[in-house]
Parts: C-alpha cells; sequence; structure tokens
C-alpha cells in the first residue's frame, strides 16, 4: 500500500489548534504499517473521552471540545480517521472500507493506547464507525454519545428485491460528482452548511491537510461509500454490530441539532434497538446545522459535559 504523507508545515498557525501531535503506528491487514494521528487535552490519569469524526472533517472540529473536556478534568482524545488530518492518507480509493477503518480504529484505541472505561462521542461517519468498533469492545466502554449520524441497516437474511434503496437519488447524484471530480474542495460545502459563517482561518484549517488533490482521496471514498444501494456491505455489517449492542445498557446519549440536513432522525436507528439508547430521550439543540460542534459548540460541550458528570 502506498501512502501519502502531509508535511507538518501545513498545520502550523491553525486556529485554536495549538496541541501537540501524536502518532500510533498501526499493522495493516496487508502487512504495511500506517501512522494513525491524535491529540490530547486533560490528565492523563483523567477518564478518557474519545473523540471520532466523519467526512470530511478531522480533530480540528473538536478543537473546542476537547478544551472544555480537559478543563474539567477528563483525558480528551481526539483521533485523526486514516486518509485524514495528520494521519497517513493511502493512495487508492480501494484501499479504504468501513472494515478497514473499523479495525484501524480499533487497533488504535484499544491495543495501542489500551484504554479502558472509554466514553465514546461519536459524529458523522464516526459513528457508524465508532458504533462497529463499540459492539466487540463493549467491556472497554463507559457510555456512548452519539451526534448527528445514524446507523443504517440491512438484515442479511432477507431478500434483496431492489437495489437502488428508496430516496437515494440525490446522494447518487453527488457520489457521482465526486467520484469524477478529483478537485472536489470538501472544506467550502462544509462552510456552506454550517449556519454561522466559519472564518476564513477556519476554512483554511479544513482544507489543511490536503495541499493539493492527490491527498482527498480518503474523503472521495467516503462519499463512495455511503448507502445508496441495498448491496452495500456496510449495511449488513452494521445490523450485525447493531444485533451485538442491542443489550447494552450502559449510558447512551444521543446529542443532535434541529437544522441538521444530513441525519436528523439517526438517532431513531438506534434508541429502539439499543437498550442504553433506548432508555434515555435525545437531546436536541437548537441552531446546529450537520457540524453542530462549529455551530454551537458551548451548547455542545455543556450538554455532554452534563451527561458524564450525570453517569459519574
Amino acid at each position: 500500500m502506498k501512502i501519502r504523507k502531509t508535511p507538518d508545515k501545513y498545520f502550523a498557525n491553525l486556529p485554536d489548534y495549538d496541541f501537540e501531535p501524536h502518532y500510533l503506528t498501526l499493522d495493516d491487514d496487508e502487512g504495511g504499517m500506517l501512522d494513525m494521528h491524535y491529540i490530547e487535552a486533560g490528565p492523563a490519569d483523567g477518564q478518557p473521552v474519545v473523540m471520532i469524526h466523519g467526512n470530511p472533517t478531522w480533530s480540528f472540529m473538536w478543537r473546542k471540545i476537547m478544551r472544555q473536556l480537559g478543563d474539567a478534568g477528563y483525558r480528551a482524545i481526539a483521533i485523526d480517521l486514516i486518509g485524514m488530518g495528520r494521519s497517513d492518507k493511502p493512495t487508492k480509493m480501494s484501499d479504504y472500507t468501513i472494515a478497514r477503518h473499523e479495525k484501524w480504529v480499533r487497533q488504535a484505541l484499544f491495543d495501542k493506547l489500551d484504554l479502558n472505561g472509554v466514553h465514546l462521542v461519536l459524529h458523522d461517519w464516526g459513528g457508524i464507525i465508532g458504533l462497529r468498533v463499540a459492539a466487540d469492545a463493549q467491556d472497554r466502554l463507559a457510555s456512548i454519545t452519539l451526534s448527528n449520524t445514524g446507523l443504517p441497516v440491512r438484515d442479511p437474511r432477507a431478500a434483496i428485491t431492489q437495489m437502488a434503496m428508496p430516496g437515494a437519488g440525490l446522494l447518487r447524484k453527488f457520489q457521482l460528482f465526486v467520484r469524477f471530480n478529483p478537485f472536489w474542495r470538501h472544506w467550502h460545502m462544509l462552510a456552506a452548511i454550517c449556519r454561522t459563517k466559519l472564518a476564513k482561518n477556519v476554512v483554511v484549517a479544513y482544507a489543511a491537510p490536503y495541499p493539493n488533490f492527490r491527498y482527498l482521496t480518503g474523503n472521495r471514498q467516503f462519499t463512495q461509500m455511503l448507502p445508496t444501494r441495498f448491496d452495500n456491505p456496510m449495511l449488513a455489517d452494521n445490523f450485525r454490530a447493531r444485533q451485538k449492542l442491542a443489550s447494552f445498557d450502559k449510558p447512551f446519549l444521543c446529542l443532535f441539532s434541529d437544522k441538521d440536513i444530513v441525519a436528523p432522525d439517526g438517532h431513531k436507528s438506534v434508541r429502539p434497538f439499543i437498550k442504553g439508547a433506548a432508555k434515555r430521550a435525545p437531546v436536541i439543540l437548537k441552531g446546529g446545522s450537520h457540524f453542530l460542534v462549529e455551530d454551537i459548540p458551548d451548547a455542545y460541550g455543556a450538554a455532554l459535559l452534563d451527561f458524564l458528570r450525570e453517569i459519574g
């Protein structure tokens, strides 16, 4: 597997992002080695709160939440998924699957960092990947917080009677646009979706890991893995993960925003099916877009801390 590494110079002087970089070397399925980047805040002996971003974000999105958690005494950790942020970037779109992301994250958190009593905080694709990791590591977790994401599933025992998923037409057009547009500048899309006007240096920071189009492969592949067809292998794997999580009875918070246009009802994909999630009504914050930690970071951080303090 060939990889690209974004030079360190591109991460200099990013707004509110002066965290020391840390790296974990992961063993890839095919015998290669990959470096996953992460940042930390707060005391090293604090309860670990691990934040997992989605697409097209990276650990930069958690910068304000990191400080709120660290100041409250938690060991805040935010990873960069492989292919994004300061992590290594395999060069082929076929190098990326949800199953591989799941293995990379599991290895990072539990084999390399050896974390226990983890509070998982998941957003966008981080929700799907994180829940699949959680399914096989329930004894290592203290809680789960799910934000503006969902867990689409298909029972593998059910026959597929049609390929196209209902309402997937716009997603399919988006997939085709990105597939044939290697110069997709996703940071502009992110800024357009936000309810607040992002400062220019914040938009530049979201673009920082991608000095040219050759670094965008991981982001572009996430768009191709969106579930537009019932034969998407992710759906059956997600179903099996949800079955494992059905009896998960630890605290589970759905923390969403009311202006999300991507996954506004994503909490409905877990609350009836996972015991801990079903026990707690979702918290819907006002004024936040899909990227709610950009629009309403103070409200998000306060709600998350209220939850963590409540459960001890």
